[in-house]
């Protein structure tokens, strides 16, 4: 009893340390094939068959990594051909797995592991006896993580080579071991553990889509930012042109200004108006002409024109110049204003 003892304690242990680490319930059933002296039958319409090579075992699954994981089970096993024989096994086993879809990106299965373990079956001997049969369990399994909502689906197929000849009651010369060939379906209870998983994950993606958001946008407000002081420098630059544009344009319009009021203190004191009672091609007949008139007069010479007036009065404004031509026409009608 003493294998069997030790196995169970092992399985308690698990079980009761599952809240505590990454321990998972397990319960799985099985249909069996025997590969013993015994041929099996592949009968299934006979009810007996499927019946009679049924199995369920619970346990505990253990998480290490995404690569590493094992569980330890506890069961009841049916194994027999109606007819020749039949048989009840409790076994306890201890199995690891290995991934090997490790790091690869693949949704469904979530893992594809390699199985190997070690276990001892109570089974009734061939002299009516119950003894501990060891053996050696191999096999593969895949793991379906969202087909139930509560754990993972776990299916597989395992081969356990027992190292005695009894487990169909029959021995048989030549032939010292038994075997058992089963197809299984289980269901890890990953319950709270798998919420806090997926809770865990959700969490890690949307502090990543915060920090990712987060950066963007300082990013951005850092580039907002900068916009904001380039225009600012753009537009106090602008200011400046323009100030200094307006400043320009106050000191050109105060020197247009300036020269204006001089051109016009320029032309108004250089402006005369003369009162030209003849002109003659040589200054002498304009100073024979200036002789008959008993009048003061003075002669003008107009280079441009080559020739010479006779001017009677010149005068500052318009008006006192237009009197002066009414007296002037008196001496001679064809009297007219000139402008100097």
């Amino acid at each position: 009893m003493k294998p069997i003892n030790t196995l169970a304690a092992l399985l308690l242990a698990c079980i009761t340390s599952y809240a505590q680490s990454n321990w998972s319930p397990l319960v799985s059933i099985e249909e069996n094939i025997h590969l013993t002296d015994v041929a099996p039958s592949y009968n299934y319409l006979n009810l007996s068959v499927p019946a009679g090579n049924a199995g369920m075992r619970m346990g505990a699954f253990y998480t290490h990594n995404s690569q590493l994981s094992a569980e330890i089970t506890l069961g009841v096993v049916g194994v027999g051909t109606p007819g020749a024989f039949s048989n009840t096994i409790i076994p306890i086993e201890a199995i690891g797995h290995y991934n090997l879809l490790d790091g690869r990106d693949v949704k469904l299965p979530s893992k594809f592991n390699l199985d190997l373990g070690v276990g001892s079956g109570l089974a009734e001997s061939s002299n009516g006896n119950f003894g501990f049969s060891e053996h050696i369990v191999s096999g593969a399994s895949m793991e379906l993580p969202d087909v139930v909502p509560f754990g993972t689906l776990i299916m597989g197929i395992r081969y356990t080579s027992f190292i005695d000849d009894y487990i169909d009651g029959t021995v048989v010369s030549g032939s010292s071991k038994d075997g058992v060939l089963r197809f299984y379906t289980a269901v890890r209870l990953d319950g709270a553990s798998k919420k806090l998983t997926t809770a865990l994950k959700e969490a890690e993606a949307n502090a990543e889509k915060l920090k990712s958001n987060l950066a963007n946008k300082e990013l951005s407000s850092a580039e907002e930012i900068k916009k904001a002081e380039k225009e600012i420098e753009t537009l106090k630059s602008e200011k400046t042109a323009l100030s200094d544009e307006l400043d320009a344009l106050k000191t050109s319009q105060a020197e247009q200004i300036e020269n204006v009021q001089d051109e016009s203190h320029t032309t108004i004191t250089k402006v005369q108006y003369q009162i030209v009672i003849g002109s003659f091609p040589s200054q002498e007949m304009a100073e024979s002409y200036a002789s008959t008139i008993e009048l003061k007069t003075s002669i003008s010479n107009v280079s441009d024109l080559n020739t010479y007036r006779v001017v009677l009065s010149q005068h500052d404004d318009i008006s006192s110049a237009l009197s002066a031509l009414e007296k002037a026409r008196e001496i001679t009608p064809r009297a007219w204003i000139a402008v100097k």
